[in-house]
């Protein structure tokens, strides 16, 4: 069978999958935190034997075309070579096809160092009722013995078993899990720890199983056949026990795994299934402050490397939510959407760039806001969006913050800081005392102090262009710029050029295939993005940037379905007029709204910035090739008044 390999992404075991030389094509998220290193490095193709030290050797490592069937589990203890990561896993190896009929191996991983303490302890509380019955029976034996003074031993034994009932209720209560069993018919016994009040937030005994867990109508007969599957054992118990049911649907929004264990007789059948709720709040929400401090340490390497562009992003996000917050302070609604659309997306699309996750993340509800806004305008609607809009602001301004503390108040200069050696600032001030010609040399001078090359402005899109497409399991070999050492005033051309963020995401989410698409049509597996700078005086001076792709082009019968969808008639335009419509305010052809796209904004403001210069902007697109952007504006060698006041 054919498989997707994304479908790996969402699970919470380490997954592995090799070719026939033993190197890794594929991972996911939990095998590259166990291995230290990130999914895109092993994904290179690491040998899989490189990554762990093992206390015992894996069966069919060593002769992957050999293996025709899935190999049984094997546990082992295993070590990173850094020795940063140890523990004990159960591993299989079974071979899969990839979607162009490739042979490879998955190799699956389960940690099982968490379950052996977890057995440890369930083994010795067993054990503890295990020496009662042992009592139970020493006390049956005494009570035969001693006949005659029946009715006292039967109130000695009693008293005797009610302290150790009360002993055991005790141990299970000190449990910070929950603990309780259910039969094979899903009844839920009475054994259980008082922690089920707080993790599954009920007292189970004597309840069906599906409804201690909150399991959704639907749901429940798909949970009957895995539980009716787990007492039959027609497979391993430890291959459908993680089929189960992974999560409960805490009311608090805590985090509590499930967990299941066969509790079996002598005979060794199955006759119940312990199932243990973790809260695992705290570790999930340790992993998000990682992430966030992730996150933060790429703002600070940003910061460092980038700041003239930071200082950039600061002053046209200043300038943007200016623009936002006059939009919003009109008492009365309905308010411009379109050009709220616009503000909100183009500082995400900053944000993004510079990793500012909390403000690029404020950014996405303030859309989400603005999307419920426009589906029904009421005055409640507005309050939440104007809202979030300032919740967005408030982000910014924290960012500020930090930006000050890490690089000084003078990023925070609302007009662009110029470094000059003094030794060239001397050298001027002599030419100009010694010729007459004063005027025209300072007139040079203060043009190169002022401009900077166009390269400045699009560097950063590079990088982000590669991590979106890792993002979107794409693959990018090259973003190239020709002729990109252009003289531009910031002052003039940093609206436009901000707005370019979201030509390179088009290029990425639209585009550019996955790897597989590409192969198919006999293209290279990684895509390719084009930047070209062009500058003419003739007729008069004129600066065109195209930013063209080899991904698949566009389908203009896809835009025409979208436009009709739209209550919009396009049967009298050409396919080239047709396709123009993704300049159109709030035009998509996606269907579901993501962090990257499916808002239909940011062509449309690339279109609004171009036109306010001037200029003008147009695409064109050949199916199956690739398409190219063109904007083409005036090329203006000054600093407009308004603009430097």
């Amino acid at each position: 069978m054919k498989t997707h390999y994304s479908l790996f992404d969402t699970l919470l075991e380490p997954i592995f999958i090799l070719n026939v030389e033993g190197k890794v094509v594929y991972c996911n998220e939990p095998a590259a935190i166990i291995c230290e290193f990130s999914v895109r490095k092993i994904s290179r193709g690491m040998r899989f034997k490189d990554l762990f030290i093992f206390s015992d050797l894996i069966d069919g490592l060593d002769g992957l075309d050999k293996i025709k069937d899935p190999t049984p589990y094997k546990e082992v203890n295993f070590e990173t070579p850094t020795g940063g990561q140890k523990g004990k896993v159960q591993i299989t190896i079974q071979p899969i096809q990839n979607e162009q009929d490739e042979q490879h191996w998955v190799i699956f991983m389960r940690d099982v160092t968490l379950e052996e303490r977890l057995q440890k302890k369930y083994r010795a509380e067993l054990e503890q009722k295990e020496d009662v019955i042992l009592d139970l029976k020493k006390a049956q034996a005494e009570l035969e013995q001693y006949s005659k003074n029946l009715e006292k031993m039967v109130e000695e034994r009693t008293r005797q078993i009610t302290k150790l009932n009360l002993q055991m209720k005790a141990l299970l209560d000190s449990l910070s899990q929950g603990f309780f069993i259910f039969n094979e018919v899903g009844h839920v016994l009475d054994v259980s720890s008082k922690a089920c009040e707080n993790t599954i937030e009920s007292h189970p005994a004597g309840k069906k199983i599906w409804d201690v867990l909150k399991l959704r109508e639907k749901k429940i007969d798909g949970f009957k056949k895995w539980m009716s599957t787990l007492f039959s054992e027609m497979l391993p118990f430890e291959d459908l026990a993680p089929l189960g049911p992974e999560l409960f649907p805490h009311s608090k929004g805590r985090h509590i795994s499930l967990e299941y264990f066969p509790l079996r007789e002598e005979e060794n059948k199955i006759k119940g299934i312990v199932v243990v709720a973790t809260d695992i709040t705290s570790l999930v929400e340790a992993r998000k402050q990682a992430e966030n401090e992730k996150q933060y340490a790429k703002l600070i390497i940003n910061l460092i490397r980038s700041k003239n562009e930071i200082g950039r992003f600061i002053r046209e996000s200043q300038l943007i939510l200016n623009e936002l917050r006059q939009i919003i302070s009109v008492s009365q609604p309905p308010w411009d959407s379109e050009a709220i659309f616009r503000c909100l997306h183009t500082l995400k699309g900053g944000a993004g760039l510079f990793s500012v996750h909390n403000m690029s993340e404020t950014c996405h509800y303030a859309e989400t806001r603005l999307t419920e806004y426009n589906g029904n305008k009421t005055q409640a609607n507005a309050d939440l969006l104007k809202s979030q809009c300032q919740a967005v602001e408030l982000q910014f301004h924290k960012f500020l913050s930090e930006t000050k503390d890490i690089l000084g108040s003078s990023i925070l200069s609302k007009q662009r800081l110029l470094e000059i050696p003094a030794s060239e600032i001397n050298n001027l001030l002599e030419q100009l005392s010694g010729i007459p010609q004063a005027k025209i040399i300072a007139e040079n001078t203060f043009g190169y102090l002022l401009y900077e090359p166009i390269k400045n402005f699009f560097e950063p899109y590079k990088e982000v262009s590669f991590r979106l497409a890792e993002k979107e399991n794409k693959s990018l070999r090259n973003v190239e710029f020709k002729n990109d050492m252009i003289p531009v005033v910031p002052e003039v051309y940093g609206p436009l050029f901000a707005t370019f963020i979201h030509a390179f995401r088009n290029s990425i989410d639209h585009g550019i295939e996955t790897p597989e698409i590409r192969h198919k049509h006999g293209k290279p597996e990684g895509g390719e993005i084009l930047v070209k700078f062009e500058r003419q005086d003739i007729p008069v001076p004129t600066l065109r940037i195209s930013v063209s792709d080899d991904g698949g082009g566009i389908d203009p019968q896809k835009i025409r379905a979208r436009l009709a969808n739209m209550g919009i008639k396009s049967d009298h335009e050409s396919n080239h007029e047709v396709v123009q419509h993704i300049f159109d305010s709030q035009f998509s052809t996606k269907e579901k709204i993501t962090e990257t796209s499916g808002r239909g904004v940011g062509m449309d403001a690339i279109r609004h910035e171009a036109l306010a210069l001037g200029g003008k902007i147009w695409v064109e697109s050949n199916q199956g090739k690739g398409s190219v952007l063109y904007v083409e504006v005036p090329y203006l060698t000054k600093i407009p008044a308004k603009k430097a006041a």
